[in-house]
């Protein structure tokens, strides 16, 4: 069960990485390959502050409470991601991204 749950998880977290740097050019593929898991990693606490914070100690909710509301706040904000995310399957993904793009 355990190598299951293990290869479940690690095969997720390369599909998502993909996913997500194939939606950006040539030359800014590897730059999102690095960024988007940092970026995940960088929301936990932020996830972690909503849940503790704001909603147990200020609003004063139980943890029940608390973490139903802080999954179906992170779980309808990933299914708007996912939503409009660009469909990739016959897409050419050998382009760069305009310069004017960049800041």
């Amino acid at each position: 069960l355990a190598c299951a749950a293990l290869g479940f998880s690690t095969g997720f977290w390369a599909i998502f990485v993909t996913m997500g740097a194939e939606q950006f050019g040539t030359n800014l593929r590897a730059t999102a390959a690095t960024t988007i898991p940092n970026m995940v990693r960088g929301a936990l606490p932020l996830i972690n502050l909503l849940f503790l914070n704001v909603f147990q100690k200020s609003w004063g909710w139980d943890i029940i409470q608390s973490g139903i509301i802080t999954g179906v706040l992170v779980m309808s904000i990933t299914l708007v991601a996912a939503w409009f995310t660009e469909e990739t399957f016959h897409k050419d993904l050998n382009y760069v991204e305009a310069e004017e793009m960049l800041p």
